[in-house]
């Protein structure tokens, strides 16, 4: 027999619009059985009344270890901030990794967040945390250069060595659902051609996907301008990058025409506009990109350029930035926005399964609560608009990934919350003084 966890709550957001009532049902391997108004028969297992259920939130580019770092560098521009992060990580240790990684897992979990793309040192240990945890992670191992050591205080693996443990690590966790591992070649500006061809090879030889930043800056632009005579996604393309499965962050300066092969090679993209913002790295072409059909979701960037893991800021700016930008109230809209945040997103990195509440689907789903202040008065038709303009992180009560129960009602049930804070205070403080 077929026991379902039942969920009643105010309102649902599903693929066909607002149900309100609404009563969303998961079985015991995790996916969406029922999503719909409330049955009559159905025996409710958490009576969320005061809430709205919608789909996981997706973190299309972070680097979540980077969470020690927030705050070091708030006010440097670009290169500086480069430089500065860049020192820090000189001084890691796998016991700061983990610190790190588990604040910023405490900190999406709480937020709405249910999967992220990552860039950054991985290893099977930090990969079992995320799991651990519930959470769902496409990992991609950093690297720049085949005799480049990357984090000499972590561990001494040249670029050469983590191209061989990302085919070691993609292999081992192929069939699980909450992780996918990937190439994480840095940017077009730190990787030498022949270091890029290698990756791409690799890829698709071994049907491996590639995260890496593209075009993030005006003086990235104009570096690979000086030594290719091309744009970064250019660039690219005339190494048949593009043969393998790419998402790429940022591409802050992307042309139409690298917009247009971006399109037709399916390469996935993360809108970061908060980091975007911070940095000083301009307004990417997000309307055009829309457009134009792209695969697209909506990242924080990593703390350090951000100050935040919460993906509700980033639906409101990645909404009424453009809109000012182009003086034109119809340049982006709350609900494309909020369907790249979630189903969008979640196809982007590789979890298709995950994004939408409808029955054979993951049941990664996330309770509003809509009891406060900014939330009234609130007509079910207004759901949407209140998620994207409205809403905060600190608004979510509960969070399921694939049916397990992961946050109740301000709880982390899966990771020690305040342990998880002091390790990352103490961490820190050895890392700057």
């Amino acid at each position: 027999m077929t026991t379902e966890t039942v969920l009643r709550a105010d309102s649902m957001l599903t693929p066909a619009g607002t149900v309100a009532p609404a009563e969303l049902a998961f079985d015991e391997t995790g996916r969406i059985s029922y999503a719909g108004p409330p049955r009559a028969e159905s025996v409710v297992t958490h009576d969320l009344a005061g809430h709205a259920l919608m789909p996981g939130l997706t973190n299309g580019h972070t680097h979540s270890a980077m969470t020690l770092q927030r705050g070091v560098s708030d006010d440097e521009s670009f290169m500086q901030w480069l430089a500065t992060v860049q020192g820090i990580e000189q001084r890691l240790t796998h016991d700061d990794l983990v610190a790190g990684l588990e604040l910023a897992l405490l900190e999406m979990i709480e937020t709405g967040t249910v999967a992220f793309a990552d860039m950054y040192y991985w290893d099977e240990a930090l990969i079992e945390r995320v799991r651990a945890a519930g959470m769902r992670v496409f990992a991609a191992l950093a690297c720049s250069a085949s005799d480049h050591v990357a984090y000499p205080t972590v561990s001494p693996m040249t670029g050469a060595e983590v191209l061989d443990e990302v085919e070691r690590l993609a292999d081992r966790y192929r069939e699980d659902p909450l992780v996918r591992v990937g190439f994480g070649p840095h940017a077009p500006y730190t990787c030498t051609p022949e270091f890029l061809r290698e990756v791409r090879e690799r890829a698709v030889a071994g049907n491996i996907p590639i995260h890496t930043h593209v075009s993030e800056s005006a003086a990235e632009v104009a570096q690979i301008r000086e030594q290719y005579g091309k744009t970064p996604g250019d660039h690219l393309a005339s190494l048949d990058f593009f043969d393998a499965e790419v998402h790429a962050a940022h591409c802050v300066h992307l042309t139409e025409g690298e917009i247009s092969t971006f399109a037709e090679t399916g390469t996935s993209i993360s809108h970061n506009p908060v980091s975007n913002l911070k940095l000083g790295n301009g307004i990417a072409p997000f309307p055009e990109m829309i457009g134009a059909g792209l695969a697209l979701a909506i990242g924080t960037d990593s703390v350090a350029s951000n100050n935040s893991l919460d993906l509700f800021e980033e639906l409101k700016h990645a909404t009424i930035l453009h809109r000012g930008a182009r003086q034109d109230a119809a340049a982006v809209l709350g609900p494309q926005v909020l369907d790249i945040a979630t189903r969008g997103g979640a196809a982007a990195i590789g979890f298709a399964d995950s994004g939408v509440l409808e029955a054979g689907k993951f049941a990664d789903v996330v309770a509003v609560d809509l009891r406060g202040t900014a939330a009234a008065p609130l007509a079910p038709e207004s759901l949407v608009a209140h998620l994207v303009y409205g809403a905060t992180g600190r608004d979510v009560r509960h969070v399921f990934i694939g049916g397990r129960h992961v946050y109740a009602d301000g709880e982390h049930l899966t990771l020690d919350a305040e342990g998880v804070r002091e390790r990352a205070r103490v961490a820190r403080a050895r890392l700057v003084s």
